[in-house]
Order: C-alpha cells, then sequence, then structure tokens
C-alpha cells in the first residue's frame, strides 16, 4: 500500500463519523512524517498474548528518567540480529507506517518508536517521539492568523 492508501485505509478504519473527521484532520500530518522514513512497512515485536513489545529504557546517570520504546525493523530477519537476540523469541508483525504513527499517538503509554532503518547497523535508529508529533498536529490544527472570523460577522 502506500501511503494515500495507507491514509484512507486508517481513515475508513474509524468507528464513527466524528473519529473518521479527526483522523482526516490529523493525516496530513502523518502522511508528511511518513514520507520521511525509507520504509512503506516495518515490522514490529509481538507478544505471544499479541500485545507489542515495548522496551522501557532507563537514563543511566537518573534511573528515574525512563522512556517506552517501540522498535520498528525494516526486515523480519532484523528481530532475531537485534540486541543480541534479546526480541528472537517475538513474533514480527508488519504494519504500515499511517498505522505505525497513529499508533504512537493513540498508546499514551508510548514515548517515541525508534525506526532501525539500516540491517548492517541496529545500533542505530531514526525515532520519532510523541512529543514531536503532538506539536506538528498542533501547529497544523491552529488557526492560521488572521484566518478568524471577526466577532461581529452577524
Amino acid at each position: 500500500m502506500n501511503l494515500e492508501q495507507q491514509v484512507a485505509a486508517l481513515i475508513d478504519g474509524a468507528p464513527d463519523d466524528a473519529s473518521r473527521k479527526s483522523v482526516a484532520e490529523i493525516a496530513p500530518i502523518l502522511r508528511q512524517l511518513a514520507e520521511t522514513l525509507p520504509q512503506m512497512t516495518y515490522y514490529i515485536c509481538q507478544s505471544p498474548q499479541g500485545e507489542w513489545v515495548v522496551t522501557t529504557l532507563q537514563h543511566q546517570q537518573n534511573p528515574k528518567l525512563e522512556i517506552s520504546v517501540i522498535y520498528a525493523f525494516t526486515k523480519v530477519e532484523d528481530v532475531s540480529e537485534f540486541n543480541g537476540g534479546a526480541l528472537a523469541n517475538s513474533l514480527a508483525i508488519e504494519v504500515p507506517i499511517v498505522q505505525l504513527l497513529f499508533y504512537l499517538l493513540a498508546f499514551s503509554e508510548l514515548d517515541r518508536i525508534v525506526f532501525l532503518n539500516d540491517s548492517q547497523n541496529l545500533d542505530r535508529g531514526q525515532e520519532v517521539s510523541r512529543d514531536e508529533l503532538e506539536a506538528a498536529i498542533s501547529k497544523q490544527l491552529q488557526p492560521v492568523p488572521g484566518s478568524e472570523l471577526p466577532p461581529d460577522i452577524c
């Protein structure tokens, strides 16, 4: 599926008209962010219970600082190679990039997704944070200055 098809599927999959409208409003941001990534789909690790594998990382100097991440792989084979095989027992499922970015927004317990785009170097990834995504959406949804209707329009 190309990005337009992924966006259309995300909008069509919303449970009601209000949700479809909301998803349609943020769709340009999801598409724009997806365009910065090299893949149309990524592999995400899933537990035997069907839950996505979320990794909690702690800051070395301050263990109270934690972030929750999901790793996204370009190839299913990369899952078993990553981090000395720590995720080798996980099931890897393929997820469209637009849906993956939407999940980052939808799941409040998730702080970021790390996209591991280079199979030769799984120690470096491209991060997309929830804060970055929320800021882009807030900026998109703010009215353009001067476009507001005057209070005495009626």
